[in-house]
Order: C-alpha cells, then structure tokens, then sequence
C-alpha cells in the first residue's frame, strides 16, 4: 500500500470519527453498558474521548506522512 493511499484512508477515518461525534452531540445519545447483574453504567464520555484518541492518533499519522512525503 503507498502512502498516498494510506493518508486517504486515514483522512477518511478521521471524517468517520469526527461524524460519529457530531452525531453523538446534535442527537444526544447516550451509550450504556451492562456490569454483571448490576445496573447499567453510561459510558458515553468514554466512547467520546476514544473517539478524540483516535483522531488525535490519525492526525498525528498523517502529519507524519506528510513530512515523509514533503507535502
């Protein structure tokens, strides 16, 4: 794979990413998750800031693309 393809993929990843938490705003969804037989625990700002790392991450890798490739 060339690195020009594989910033394409990681710049779309990245629209993805900021999608999903666009969505997650304007729509207020909340994410539960089941602990044992316990009640459920809202994990919502934990799926937000996962999203955040792996666009950060993304970023980060196509930075380095970029330099590789002197654009």
């Amino acid at each position: 794979m060339s690195l020009e393809k594989l910033r394409k993929d990681y710049v779309q990843r990245v629209k993805e990413y900021e999608d999903n938490l666009k969505s997650m705003t304007e729509n207020d969804v909340k994410h539960f998750r089941a602990e044992g037989a316990g009640p459920l625990s809202d994990i919502t700002e934990q799926i937000r800031n996962e999203y955040y790392r792996h666009i950060e991450t993304y970023a980060t890798l196509i930075a380095e693309i970029d330099a590789i490739l002197g654009a």
